[in-house]
């Protein structure tokens, strides 16, 4: 007689719902059998063989995981030949073939709640199955029984007794079959050649959403160059349907069997792809090949110090607290280049009369000469005993003249990186210099809030003019005819270079005022302060003519065309800014990116995603090797976190916190990708964020088919050595 009313065969993994199945049943009063039941030192094989040869009947647990089990499939055999089977469905994977035509409860929905309706019907169910089944016949196979030898008759004994005839026994009734459970309407108890085809067309249905949603972006913005739209929205709704169901053939050939796509897996999937594309967008912002113009919001923690134009107008020079110089052009605000070989702030930069060199100024003591075409270092000048404020190169280029917080000015001969001469007798620090646009005349201002005219050839001092406090900022005009200077009061004051009498005094509006620019001909000039407004005055009337409002935070310094048709502006918000400036509209916006990002609190960038402080823009279209390169640099990070996660797993796993190991590398893989995403939206336009979400299909479906394909071809090997043993 059976000693046990139910044996519940599962897999491992699936412990949770089974302790509540097992709870449940006992609740009913059964006596249930499941692994935890086998005695310590009691052969494993051994105790279940026991166990499910004295059962009434089995229970099997259909997952991703026990589909996979041999050991689960023999112990549903047993329940199978004895017609004692009462399959569950707990996962959406195809049945083993063979229990196919069982009716299976379908448990696919069930989260362990004990009051689903699925869950207690199916628990009803075994209940009665189990009690029906008491009582019933054995239905294995039993030995043929042996007659026994008949025995001598006894006499009758004598009386009316004897011709009574016999009783006639009645039969006893079979018991009842047990009846299997209802099966649910989502019951999976076909074969997967239906589920097959609904996941195809889900597939298909997903990736039409997704088409759809990047050719609302396509169509109504400049993200992607209008001939070439039909294109890639084409594009990205095949990989998005091969991604997905790429996966889910990989799944499949795991061993699982799945039939349905586990969504972890694709989530998995989508975001290491994510994370491997990330730093196409931080370092290389691959949409600045698509647009002109482009507009980069700045944020705390890359303040820009200098700007400088060229000759022409047509390139830019800024000069950050991030310690790099960076090259721009200036009529579409795409980024040329980036000096970063300054361990410390640059101050400021200029550029050589051909444009073909540049030279910029820092804290770490150092004017460093470079060429614009590809930012290699050229030479180092050296010699100044603390921060060097500022650089200009003569316009014959014979000379380059900086100034220091050591109260000195240094001539250098730019082709042998030699000193000339020191000019000397400020009484403080020199933040700014300035040649004259004939070239005989260095102008200077100082922290002792004095401007002085040199002739530094021969190293004699020509002038000195009050500014009445100490100096930020000193500029010729572009006909050289007058020299402006701005001061920590606020005060701008203009002196004519030849008489050195005073023309003008402006009084910028703010507390400080930091920059100066000759523009419209000489006809306007253009201050900045502490202030973000960029002011422009009349010369000749000293009246205000428009104030320029764009910049969040103070503007640090001001530079305009040799023409003087555009003024530029470089601030603490992180941002350039280049203006008309007849109209004063604003025409560009450039800026320095930072590790800090704007959000109510700060979060550093990891050196992995970015290899600087600022991230450099790339045009792909001039550098394609470099989209190789950062997709490179991009997996092998998110290689690396997913190996720690899964490591992470297997030690929780191995610790039975199953549960949460099941969600380790989701987690880390979301956690990851939400942050870089945060950076992305902080610092970049709203563009640059949706190319990164679409631009994660592409290797999401390289790596899913490669894994459909790795997969598959182990376990076809597998299967051949298993047919060769045998």
């Amino acid at each position: 007689m059976a000693n046990h009313d139910v044996f519940i065969s599962y897999s491992r993994e699936d412990r949770p719902k089974v302790e509540k199945i097992a709870h449940a049943l006992s609740q009913r009063g059964l006596r249930v059998w499941w692994d935890p039941e086998i005695k310590t030192g009691a052969g494993f094989r051994q105790e279940i063989g026991e166990a499910l040869n004295n059962t009434r009947s089995v229970i099997v647990m259909w997952s991703r995981y026990s589909v996979a089990s041999r050991f689960v499939a023999d112990e549903a055999d047993e329940g199978a030949a004895r017609e004692i089977l009462f399959p569950a469905l707990i996962d959406n994977v195809d049945i083993p073939l063979g229990f196919r035509q069982i009716q299976t409860a379908g448990l696919t929905h069930w989260r362990g709640n004990l009051n689903d309706n699925a869950f207690k019907a199916f628990i009803s169910a075994v209940s009665d199955g189990a009690a029906n089944a008491r009582g019933a016949p054995d239905r294995r196979p039993q030995p043929a029984p042996v007659a026994p030898t008949p025995a001598a008759p006894e006499p009758a004994a004598p009386g009316p007794a004897a011709k009574q005839p016999p009783k006639k026994q009645k039969k006893p009734k079979p018991p009842k079959r047990a009846k299997p459970p209802k099966a649910q309407k989502s019951a999976y108890t076909t074969t997967g050649s239906k589920r097959r085809l609904a996941l195809f067309a889900q597939a298909i249905f997903m990736a039409a959403l997704i088409a759809a949603a990047f050719g609302a972006l396509a169509y109504t913005s400049d993200f992607v160059f209008a001939a070439y739209r039909p294109f890639f929205v084409g594009a990205m709704g095949i990989l998005a349907f091969l991604s997905r169901y790429g996966t889910l053939e990989a799944d499949r050939a795991a061993g699982a069997a799945s039939l349905a796509l586990l969504p972890r897996s694709y989530m998995a999937l989508i975001l290491f792809s994510l994370i491997a594309s990330a730093p196409l967008i931080l370092e290389g912002r691959i949409y600045a090949a698509a647009l002109e113009g482009v507009q980069v919001k700045g944020i705390e923690g890359a303040d820009i110090n200098g700007v400088t134009l060229d000759a022409a107008g047509k390139r830019l020079l800024t000069s950050s607290d991030d310690s790099t110089v960076k090259l721009w052009d200036a009529t579409t605000g795409v980024e040329l280049a980036e000096f970063t070989e300054h361990e410390n702030w640059v101050w400021d930069a200029d550029f050589s009369p051909d444009g073909k060199l540049a030279v910029s100024a820092s804290r770490d003591l150092s004017a460093d000469i470079w060429s614009t075409s590809n930012a290699k270092l050229i030479r180092q000048l050296k010699g100044h005993r603390s921060s060097v404020r500022d650089a200009a190169w003569s316009p014959d280029g014979s000379a380059i003249a900086t100034s220091s917080n050591d109260k000195t000015i240094i001539i250098w001969d730019p082709d042998t990186g030699d000193a000339i001469r020191t000019l000397t007798g400020h009484g403080d620090r020199v933040t700014a210099i300035d040649f004259s646009p004939d070239g005989a005349l260095l102008a200077s201002a100082s922290g002792d809030g004095n401007v002085r005219l040199w002739d530094w050839r021969n190293g004699r001092r020509v002038a000195a003019l009050s500014i009445g406090g100490p100096g930020n900022d000193v500029q010729f005009s572009n006909d050289g005819t007058m020299v402006a200077a701005a001061a920590d009061n606020g005060k701008i004051r203009i002196w004519r270079t030849q008489s050195r009498d005073r023309l003008a005094t402006f009084n910028h509006g703010a507390a400080k005022a930091f920059g100066v620019a000759f523009a419209n001909s000489d006809k306007t000039l253009a201050t900045s302060g502490i202030d973000p407004v960029i002011r422009l005055w009349n010369i000749a009337d000293q009246t205000l003519i428009a104030e320029l409002e764009g910049h969040r935070d103070a503007s640090r310094s001001l530079d305009s065309s040799s023409d003087g048709k555009i003024i530029v502006s470089g601030s603490r918000d992180n941002t350039a800014r280049i203006w008309d400036a007849v109209t004063g509209e604003e025409l560009v916006t450039m800026g320095h990116i930072s590790s800090a990002i704007n959000l109510p609190m700060a979060i550093d960038t990891p050196p992995v995603f970015v290899s600087s402080r600022a991230p450099v823009p790339v045009d792909f279209k001039k550098h394609p090797a470099k989209a190789a390169n950062l997709l490179g640099k991009g997996v092998i990070i998110a290689a690396a976190l997913l190996l720690g996660a899964l490591l992470i797993k297997g030690v929780l796993w191995m610790a039975r916190a199953r549960a949460i190991a099941r969600l380790v590398v989701v987690t880390a893989l979301f956690v990851v990708s939400a942050y870089v995403g945060l950076l992305i939206a902080s610092a970049l336009p709203a563009e640059a964020l949706a190319l990164w979400l679409t631009l994660a299909f592409i290797p999401a479906t390289v790596f899913a088919l490669l894994r459909w394909v790795w997969r598959a071809t182990i376990l076809r090997n597998l299967s051949r050595r298993t047919r060769k043993a045998g």
